[in-house]
């Protein structure tokens, strides 16, 4: 019990310690630095307290709190289906948001109302694929049916997203097609607080039903024996799962790979008690898209790159060395 409790704390304070860091080079680093020295001689209204307050503190408290939910509903989803390649956007959620974009387009909404009816269609179009798969998991219960109606869902959307794209006019299907590349660039002091109210309680429930994730890892029917309610737990979980992973498209647009590179590795080196692997990867999450948006806004002067084009690159590559490690290893010579 000591020895857990030691490694909890060091993970947590760990993390916390890596976060901290991360967050204080996301507002230092830029085309105009300002060092932490720097902030108690910059003024009220001055430059360097608009930079910080207006574009940069907004633009990592949304990375963090994007990043965070994204890799914890990829931790929660990789253990209910019991399987490590599963992240959010394998469900369709994505596909359903991109659906609702590109609907959005066509039909007017984004003109009369801007970013906010694009925001509004793709939570609609991300929370109706979650309803959908709630249904069906009520009609043939069972993670396994589940997660092949989430893969097809994600296919339909995706061909409907392409059908719609090509009847568009050009300057629709560039403005659709940028959406998707995922973006922090428009991130407001209000949607930042918002975004930190809804992980923390995100973060919260996925810790209150950590322990019977644990339990559900022994399979249903074991976690069934043991008093876990299967039946509201899998689509609690789920609903939980689509509404974060909706907020975080609606926000920021597609970002992928954090969901699944993130909680990938933690589980490795963390372990699969999801006790601490849930705060673990939020935390994990966030630090890799502040980060990620760091050398997104960095990279290119005076213009930027899309996150989710960083994230892609990065987490891609990084989830390839991990499944050619082994296979290398296991070609060695003894």
């Amino acid at each position: 019990m000591q020895n857990r409790a030691s490694k909890y704390a060091l993970w947590t304070g760990g993390s916390v310690a890596c976060l901290s860091l991360c967050v204080l080079l996301s507002l230092s680093l830029g085309e105009m630095p300002i060092w932490p020295w720097q902030w108690r001689g910059a003024g009220p209204g001055s430059m360097e307290m608009n930079i910080l307050v207006q574009l940069r503190l907004p633009r990592t408290l949304t990375a963090l709190c994007i990043g965070g939910m994204l890799s914890m509903s990829g931790c929660i989803l990789q253990g209910l289906f019991k399987n490590p390649l599963v992240e959010p956007y394998t469900l369709g959620i994505s596909g359903g948001a991109s659906l609702g974009v590109a609907l959005s387009f066509l039909g007017g909404i984004v003109q009369r109302w801007g970013s906010v009816g694009s925001s509004i269609s793709a939570f609609a179009g991300s929370a109706g694929i979650g309803l959908i798969l709630l249904f069906y998991h009520r009609k043939r219960p069972g993670t396994g049916n589940l997660l092949l109606a989430g893969i097809m869902l994600s296919i339909l959307c995706s061909s409907v997203t392409t059908l719609l794209l090509s009847i568009s006019t050009p300057e629709n299907m560039t403005r659709v097609i940028y959406w998707t590349m995922g973006s922090l660039s428009y991130a407001t002091p209000q949607q930042a607080f918002s975004l930190c109210g809804f992980s923390i309680a995100g973060l919260a429930s996925g810790i209150l039903l950590s322990q019977r994730l644990n339990l559900m890892n022994l399979g249903e029917q074991t976690a069934r024996h043991l008093g876990v309610n299967t039946a509201i737990l899998v689509p609690a979980l789920l609903l939980l799962t689509s509404c974060l992973t909706a907020v975080c498209v609606a926000s920021a647009g597609i970002i992928g790979f954090v969901g699944l590179v993130v909680p990938h590795i933690l589980r490795s080196l963390a372990g699969a008690d999801y006790r601490l692997l849930i705060p673990v990867s939020f935390i994990g999450g966030g630090v890799f898209l502040v980060l990620c948006d760091l050398l997104a806004r960095s990279i290119v002067h005076p213009g930027q790159l899309p996150v989710g084009v960083v994230c892609g690159i990065l987490g891609g590559g990084l989830f390839v060395y991990l499944l050619v490690k082994p296979q290398k290893k296991q070609n060695a010579p003894a």
